[in-house]
């Protein structure tokens, strides 16, 4: 028997966090899970109501963000002995159904971690245009970056076995999907998507508006540096050099060769 901890970030979703907490009892009462409701420093009456639905409640002393409240509740799971944990949001778009979906690759010992693509399920609303391209591209980027093949980089309803749980790491309080996968990509655990499905949201608000990318961006510039920093250092140097090189700025192109040599000398010691 897996134990399974449930874990639902949430900030000011008291419209939604009740009906989410109810179908999980509903759907999950005859097997071993625990749920916990991270509340990301709600003015609402959130943490109320995941305690009067039987949830445990840990709540930060004030908004943090969505990758914070995901460190803390991949944390708390490893601390409660959870054989899998599972996030899923708190606003209802997310089907606690295909928590079974996301949760089965693991059982059968097919994946470490693994997250729910809204884009190969069913996402039954037409999203904004400017989330589908932020999602497009973040999804690309990651894609890139790992060699895998990502088609939601910015889903909110995932799987970890334990083994993931004992060696994550969450370095930004935003974005927490496309950390999750790169480093579980970098640390070489098994990650799969699998379908399910996404309902357009009801209430509440998203946290995801234009300033999202200006927060997101120069974290994945550094995951990409840490990942691959010959990569990341050839192509940071080779950009500098061939620009210098055009506008005839000796100082650029200068500064283009020593990131090669930098990239060269930072991967020759990583290899060691």
């Amino acid at each position: 028997m897996f134990k399974i901890v449930i874990f639902i970030p949430a900030y000011n979703e008291a419209e939604t966090i009740g009906s989410v907490l109810d179908e999980i009892n509903k759907l999950y009462s005859n097997i071993h899970v625990e749920v916990l409701v991270i509340d990301d420093g709600s003015s609402d009456a959130t943490a109320l109501i995941g305690l009067a639905k039987g949830a445990k409640v840990i709540q930060h002393p004030y908004n943090m963000g969505l990758g914070a409240s995901t460190r803390t509740g991949l944390r708390r799971a490893l601390e409660l002995d959870a054989d899998i944990a599972v996030k899923i949001d708190a606003d209802f778009q997310h089907d606690p159904k295909d928590i079974l979906e996301v949760i089965k690759p693991i059982t059968e010992d097919r994946a470490d971690v693994v997250f729910g693509s809204r884009f190969m399920g069913g996402l039954k609303y037409k999203m904004p245009l400017y989330r589908a391209v932020g999602n497009r591209f973040f999804s690309w980027a990651v894609s890139k970056l790992t060699g895998l093949k990502v088609t939601d980089g910015q889903t909110g309803l995932m799987a970890f076995s334990k083994r993931y749980l004992k060696e994550f790491n969450i370095i930004s309080n935003y974005n927490e999907t496309q950390q999750l996968i790169i480093d579980a990509w970098r640390k070489h655990f098994r990650v799969i998507e699998v379908p399910v499905v996404f309902h357009k949201r009801k209430g509440g608000k998203s946290f995801i508006s234009f300033k999202y990318p200006f927060k997101v961006i120069p974290t994945l510039v550094r995951l990409f540096m840490q990942s691959d920093p010959l990569k990341f250092f050839m192509i940071l140097g080779s950009v500098m050099f061939l620009a210098g090189l055009f506008f005839r700025m000796d100082a650029t192109m200068v500064g283009g060769i020593l990131m090669l040599v930098l990239g060269l000398v930072i991967d020759a010691i990583g290899n060691k």
